[in-house]
């Protein structure tokens, strides 16, 4: 055979790697090219391989940059997980979070935990009742204190009314809404202890 049908006659390395890493001619062509394998002579597939593999990780590290720089702190990567111990400790603290949300979630649908705008709210209406219950005393009582010019009866009578009106409000049945209209009526003296 002359050098030029040689020439013309490639040996099938190319088409062999191809059909073993499962790409096309042109690929294949091109990547055994930038990692220095001249596919007109016999190579070891394996060695292509490997070779590949490192240019395509080399490719991309400049683009890769790690999150958490080992080499920016003087403290070392754990071993045994291979993370920054600041990435472990943020992960510790997000975990730990998670845990107390979760506990939180469940207190609430025990009914051991209200939430806060539930309780700031009935508060302001205990609020509200108690005011109104205690501004109302003196027009309820007014017109019998006017006539009294006994001391110990007008106090007598000022405790009767503030007991009877703290006793409607520690009643559960009349926990909202105005007090009772006949709060105050009884005009008789509250028991001291």
């Amino acid at each position: 055979m002359s050098e030029s049908e040689n020439k013309k006659r490639r040996p099938g390395y190319l088409k062999q790697y191809a059909a073993h890493a499962g790409m096309a001619l042109s690929s294949a062509s091109e990547q055994l090219k930038r990692v220095g394998i001249d596919y007109s002579q016999p190579f070891d597939f394996g060695d292509a391989d490997r070779r590949r593999a490192a240019a395509r990780h080399a490719d991309r590290a400049a683009f890769a940059t790690p999150i958490y720089d080992p080499t920016a702190d003087d403290e070392p990567v754990d071993p045994e997980t291979k993370k920054h111990p600041k990435f472990i400790d943020s992960q510790a603290r997000r975990e730990m979070f998670k845990a107390h949300l979760t506990e939180l979630e469940y207190l609430e649908r025990v009914g051991k935990l209200i939430p806060a705008e539930e309780v700031d709210r009935e508060w302001g209406e205990l609020a509200r009742l108690v005011r109104d219950t205690i501004l109302n005393i003196p027009a309820r009582i007014a017109d019998q204190l006017a006539h009294e010019t006994d001391q110990r009866k007008v106090q007598d009578l000022l405790e009767a009314e503030i007991y009877q009106a703290l006793e409607t409000l520690s009643d559960p049945k009349h926990t909202t809404g105005d007090p009772p209209a006949d709060v105050g009526t009884d005009s008789t003296p509250c028991a001291r202890g």
